[in-house]
């Protein structure tokens, strides 16, 4: 049997970006590479299901509530595991504690996990690869860094920025189709534009009309509780309903969310630079039998359905002790 490489990544831009750098940096140290995408939710089960072989796992956050299981996971183990990532840890945790063979991660000046990926493995890369990294630095809203600013400064931004456009706005139609999204890790692991993959530039041009009429939908549907605004099962993307209802409803927290069953699976922005989101989830979350984190000022939770107002509540009182600060 050949030698095997897992990757493990987030199936946004910022996840397929890292999986597609990892993968041209260490292909020719393995007879086969497997991409599959997870998420914090989801990872300790993906981890059962599919992981062979030396493991790379990127762009995915430890959730709280499988820390112990994911620990007793990588000490049984038998490959080498590598976590590169840009979340905060979980707290009181330090993912350096979990068992990884090997750790990679910045919390400080928040870099994109491509950037990461890239900073690890660039002596392994085309001094070209860099635009890969930065498509997913933009598209992760992570292009301030010291790294992200001086690569740009030897390309022309307009055109990697048009590019990290299209891949954000592709892979956003294409939320749940894995296989196109393991073509584009591949597409982009040669170094490959984004551009000049067919299927995805359509999807992009698709995604861009679905926005405008997400953004007319939000105005519709927008409702407001205190200093939190919210709309449920949007007709488009997730994310983008959350920007769009902070805008449309000028209030500190906007929240879009989809009803999964029993579940709301929802994505949550702030403009309140006193509220860490990510913080605030990682606290509230467990204690309404939900799960939540990400960022300072983009986040994501799972929560019962039933238990929408209780969150709502609990956010509006996060947000008047940031008055008291």
């Amino acid at each position: 049997m050949g030698k095997t490489l897992t990757i493990l990544a987030h199936g946004d831009s910022d996840g397929v970006c890292s999986a597609a750098i990892a993968k041209a940096a260490l292909s020719s140290r393995y007879d086969e590479v497997k991409v599959f995408f997870t998420h914090p939710a989801g990872l300790l089960e993906d981890l059962t299901n599919f992981a062979s072989g030396d493991l790379i796992i990127v762009d995915v956050a430890i959730n709280e509530t499988h820390v112990e299981n994911i620990r007793n996971y990588l000490r049984n183990y038998g490959g080498e595991v590598t976590y590169i990532d840009h979340h905060p840890p979980p707290l009181n945790t330090s993912v350096e504690d979990l068992g990884f063979t090997e750790t990679y991660v910045d919390y400080v000046e928040e870099a994109s996990t491509s950037e990461l990926t890239y900073r690890k493995y660039r002596k392994e890369l085309s001094k070209d690869f860099d635009r890969v990294a930065l498509y997913g630095a933009i598209a992760d809203y992570a292009d301030v860094t010291p790294w992200v600013e001086e690569a740009l400064s030897r390309w022309d931004k307009r055109q990697i920025y048009f590019e990290a456009g299209i891949l954000s706005q592709g892979l956003e139609n294409s939320r749940k189709l894995y296989n196109l999204k393991r073509d584009v890790v591949n597409h982009l692991s040669k170094n490959l534009r984004p551009s000049t993959h067919e299927e995805l530039l359509k999807r992009a041009l698709n995604q861009t009309q679905e926005n405008e009429k997400l953004l007319t939908w939000v105005e519709q549907n927008v409702r407001i509780e205190g200093r939190v605004a919210y709309v449920l099962n949007p007709p488009g993307s997730i994310p983008i309903a959350a920007i769009y209802t902070l805008r449309t409803a000028n209030t500190e927290v906007g929240i879009a969310g989809e009803v999964r069953n029993d579940l709301i699976v929802m994505s949550l922005r702030t403009t309140n630079k006193k509220l860490n989101l990510n913080n605030t989830l990682r606290k509230i979350t467990p204690t309404i039998g939900g799960s939540g984190g990400g960022h300072k000022n983009a986040a994501g939770a799972r929560i019962p359905k039933e238990n929408l107002s209780k969150l709502i509540e609990l956010l509006n009182e996060e947000l008047k002790r940031t008055q008291q600060t």
